[in-house]
């Protein structure tokens, strides 16, 4: 077995031109209110303001056409939802489950040196209840990979296919870098420009959230293309919970019989993600 992992196994190859799922929308719809509701408890305890369900609903119905056109422009160009799209078919997922979870997982023990760049500052005094932020972590999962990843990542694809194309529509890959990087880009400043209202905050903390955000970015929006947009959501999410729930409560707590218990942990659980990783790709060969 090769010791490397080969691109082509981690690309889901989905069909161009493929037909409109309406079922598809929908539940992209319900989890798209699904993590609006998931973001209250977080607000409450951080004291913003928090909008009546009126609202939460009025935005959702507002996402309907931005997701529905993301779903279709996805399915003219070969991107889109496989786990999602293939469940609704009747396709068993589970190797490509696995794959992703475990992918997810790697992802997100990769991303704790950014982590702590940028929370350097974070104190234990006044921290969230961990389970408030895991449930924003999967709203800022939800929420933000539909739009930077699924609509605008998918509409300057498709733009760019319109002059730069293979044979059977998909873009090339300039196109799609050009996309994920330009997505990545403004995912990073998105940001930036939610801490400018803070005051007396140093210009290099600025700049540290605008490098950490695109590099963020620019892996979700290759998770995206080569696996789909459930594990950008999935690696959004994991990212996001293992730094607020794991990874800032250890290194805030100064306590080092903590940390260490956590870097250890954090050791064997990737030893553990890496093999289900190559079985995941040793079941696909085998499958092929």
């Amino acid at each position: 077995m090769n010791k490397r992992m080969p691109a082509a196994i981690i690309t889901i190859h989905l069909p161009t031109m493929r037909p409109f799922s309406w079922k598809a929308l929908w539940i992209l719809v319900a989890f798209q209110l699904l993590g609006n509701l998931l973001s209250i408890p977080i607000l409450q305890t951080t004291n913003r303001v928090i909008d009546p369900l009126p609202y939460w609903i009025l935005w959702t119905a507002i996402s309907i056409p931005i997701i529905a056109l993301s779903l279709y422009l996805a399915g003219r160009i070969g991107l889109g939802a496989p786990f999602l799209e293939g469940y609704l078919h009747g396709e068993g997922k589970r190797n490509w489950l696995q794959m992703v979870v475990a992918i997810s997982v790697l992802v997100a023990i990769a991303a704790i040196p950014f982590i702590l760049l940028i929370n350097q500052d974070a104190g234990s005094q006044d921290y969230p209840a961990v389970w408030k932020l895991i449930l924003a972590s999967m709203d800022a999962g939800v929420q933000e990979e539909i739009f930077n990843r699924f609509f605008l990542m998918t509409a300057l694809a498709w733009l760019g296919s319109l002059i730069w194309s293979e044979p059977d529509g998909r873009p090339t890959r300039l196109v799609i870098w050009t996309a994920i990087l330009i997505s990545a880009i403004l995912f990073g400043w998105a940001h930036v420009d939610d801490k400018l209202s803070i005051p007396r905050v140093p210009i290099s903390d600025f700049i540290s959230l605008m490098v950490v955000g695109t590099i963020y970015g620019i892996i979700f929006g290759w998770l995206y293309w080569k696996l789909g947009i459930e594990c950008a959501i999935l690696a959004h999410f994991a990212i996001d919970a293992v730094a607020s729930g794991i990874v800032v409560p250890a290194y805030s707590s100064g306590n080092l019989f903590v940390q260490v218990i956590t870097i250890v942990g954090f050791i064997l659980t990737a030893l553990i993600a890496w093999y289900l990783l190559k079985r995941s790709n040793r079941v696909r060969s085998i499958t092929q």
